[in-house]
Order: C-alpha cells, then structure tokens, then sequence
C-alpha cells in the first residue's frame, strides 16, 4: 500500500494537506456550541489534538515527499507545531467559548513527533523491503 501512496503525484498531495488544514482550522475555531455534544471520559479532548496533529504531520510528510529528502523534516515540525500554536492563540483573542490550552499545544506536538517517526519508519522499512 505505501507504493500506491508514494505514487500520488505531489500536487493532489499538497491539496488534501490545505483540505485538512482547513478542517483543524474549522474543528478548532467553532464555538463550543456548534460542536456535537459527545459525552466523553476527562481528557479525551487531549486524544482527539493528538490523533489530528499526527494525521497532519503523516499527511505533510506525504505531500512534502521527505522520503526523498529528509532536510524537509525541520520545515514539517515548525510548520505543524506553529499551525497548532497559531490556532491555540486564535482561540484565545477570538472570545468564542474557545480557550487557550498549553496541554493541547503539547498534546499537538506530540502528535506531530508521533506522526514523523511513524512516516520515517515506514518509508525505510518499504525501502528496505524493495532491496
């Protein structure tokens, strides 16, 4: 399956990463109001950051190729880890029912480490595997 990713040609790449960027974007900035009402146990919200910023930098080391070029990978975590950051103080100066959270700043970062190991891992494990 990694080659039939690997195979998608980098603009449709670079697209569904603005597409999900748009979705954290929107997840993050509606009021609490308009957001479902799921009962969840405390601290689930810290789960949920961590899966969306490891799904980003999954999909922005995908679209970025750094399987051919690894020097991306500081532009990757600045990028994921500024745009959660970004979105946190977002949250904080628009007065919406939203607020500022250092735990889901570091729950976001986490994710984005998270997410890197797991792409770096798999794309040399798939081409070892090519050998």
């Amino acid at each position: 399956m990694i080659y039939f990713l690997l195979a998608v040609r980098q603009p449709v790449r670079i697209l569904i990463v603005i597409l999900y960027i748009c979705c954290i974007a929107t997840i993050s900035l509606l009021p609490p109001k308009d957001l479902p009402q799921i009962p969840l146990f405390p601290g689930a919200d810290k789960i949920i950051h961590f899966l969306m910023y490891l799904v980003f930098s999954l999909l922005f080391c995908w679209a970025l190729r750094i399987e051919k070029n690894y020097y991306r990978l500081l532009f990757i975590i600045l990028a994921t880890i500024g745009w959660g950051i970004f979105m946190e103080f977002i949250q904080l100066t628009m007065h919406a029912g939203r607020s500022f959270s250092w735990y889901d700043i570091f729950a976001n970062s986490l994710g984005v480490f998270v997410g890197i190991v797991i792409f770096v891992v798999a794309v040399r494990e798939s081409q070892s595997r090519k050998k």
